[in-house]
């Protein structure tokens, strides 16, 4: 292998490294502008959901203050209670829809949909009370189901849990303390214990259901956001779930559309770098210019050593950052007028126009040593990173093709790697 020699075309391409990340398995990795953007979103939402949801309250109340009324066998008692609650309940939801229309206050929408959770299941518990007898308060269990559902399906498992806990709180203390309102047998403790156990069983398999749906969904608008925005972070991994369904197939589909999306346009949507195809293309025409001048192109042909073993032991979500990081530094080691490319998996090509042996072998030996001495991993847990690399260099009086050019660069890159790897040949 030529040795290295300071004077080579990439001498002047001293930019610092990219600083080590602290690599998660979770994703996606958040920076602080895709949180921003995601947390405004998310409150549009928010505001937008509980606008509509005002409606439903409204008819909700309605109905259940009729039923009420219909069923209860001391109406005359009833009514004033009623119109009591009734009241209450529809001054909470028109004065938040008024207050959402007319503030905007991040903070104060967050704590709505616990305000709005609180007052479904009092005013749902307070008309049961009021129309049923003891042993028929489970009613409150049954219809408080409804504020459990929307709160998991559109606010999480968190407000999910809420309502529930509200549910019970508000069947138990009636159940046991308040003086009954409609004559009637008292529901045994036994039976008591039998409706708190069933409802809870419900409970949690509405909020796991309809609280991981809404995970998921979030996880879908992340990806597309860190699109949108060109962050360089690690997507979600779509359509990985390990109990399928529909919306593991739209995951899937989202992520093949992106990569299709991609290939068209020209860019990995991992590492941002150029694809295979948009690379053979700028290839070509670095040859063509090659010719006129009468100068030369090489072709770098870098593989990251034992890749497989690092998406085995430290996970996938760690096995994209790794590339990530390894492409970010041959961003800042090439020069503008390079050509950085993923064309699969762990393999990258680079485009060196108007480079000669020399100055390919110092700039490859510089980006394998980088590489190398870079910090990659968890904090406390470091992955160990080198890569291969194998050199071809065209000469325009040769007339040499893409084709050719790129196979000598591949079977350098393989000389590399079976030499024992971490090493540049030629």
């Amino acid at each position: 292998m030529p040795t290295p020699v300071s004077t080579d075309t990439n001498t002047s391409l001293k930019a610092p490294l990219p600083s080590a990340a602290p690599v998660t398995q979770e994703l996606p990795l958040v920076t602080p502008k895709l949180e921003r953007a995601m947390l405004l979103e998310q409150t549009e939402l928010r505001r937008e959901v509980l606008l509509w949801q005002r409606w439903v309250r409204y008819l909700g109340i309605g109905m259940l203050a009729l039923v009420s009324i219909v069923f209860t066998t001391n109406v005359e008692g009833a009514v004033l209670p009623l119109v009591v609650i009734v009241g209450v309940y529809l001054a909470i939801v028109t004065s938040t829809a008024w207050m959402l229309r007319h503030m905007r206050s991040t903070a104060l929408h967050a704590s709505f949909p616990w305000v709005l959770a609180l007052a479904d299941v009092a005013a749902i518990a307070g008309c049961c009370y009021l129309s049923s007898a003891p042993q028929q308060l489970d009613r409150i269990l049954l219809l408080g189901l409804l504020p459990v559902q929307v709160a998991a399906f559109y606010f999480g498992r968190r407000h999910g849990a809420f309502a529930a806990a509200l549910a019970i709180v508000a069947f138990l203390v009636l159940a046991l303390f308040a003086a009954p309102f409609v004559d009637g047998p008292a529901a045994t403790r036994r039976g008591l214990v039998f409706d708190v156990a069933l409802f809870a069983v419900v409970s949690a398999v509405l909020i796991y259901t309809f609280g991981s749906f809404r995970q998921r969904m979030v996880e879908l608008r992340t990806y597309c956001k860190v699109i949108e925005l060109g962050e360089n972070v690690a997507l979600p991994r779509l359509g990985t779930e390990r109990w399928p369904d529909e919306l593991t197939l739209l995951g899937r589909s989202f992520r093949t559309m992106h990569a299709r999306l991609a290939e068209q346009i020209g860019s990995d949507p991992l590492t941002g770098c150029m694809n295979r195809r948009s690379l053979e293309s700028r290839l070509r025409s670095e040859l063509r210019h090659a010719r006129r001048r009468n100068s030369t192109v090489a072709v770098v042909a870098l593989d990251i050593d034992n890749f497989k073993t690092i998406n085995d032991t430290h996970g996938h979500p760690a096995g994209d950052v790794v590339l990530q990081q390894v492409a970010a530094i041959m961003k800042v080691t090439v020069r503008d007028t390079d050509v950085v490319a993923r064309i699969g998996g762990d393999e990258f090509l680079i485009v060196l126009p108007d480079a000669a042996w020399q100055g390919a072998v110092a700039f490859a030996e510089r980006l394998r040593r980088r590489v190398d001495e870079h910090q990659f991993g968890f904090a406390g847990t470091p992955i160990e990173v080198t890569v291969s690399v194998g050199l071809a260099l065209g000469r325009g009086r040769d007339s040499i093709s893409s084709e050719l050019l790129l196979k000598e660069a591949d079977a350098a890159l393989y000389k590399a790697k079976t030499a024992g790897r971490n090493r540049v040949l030629l």
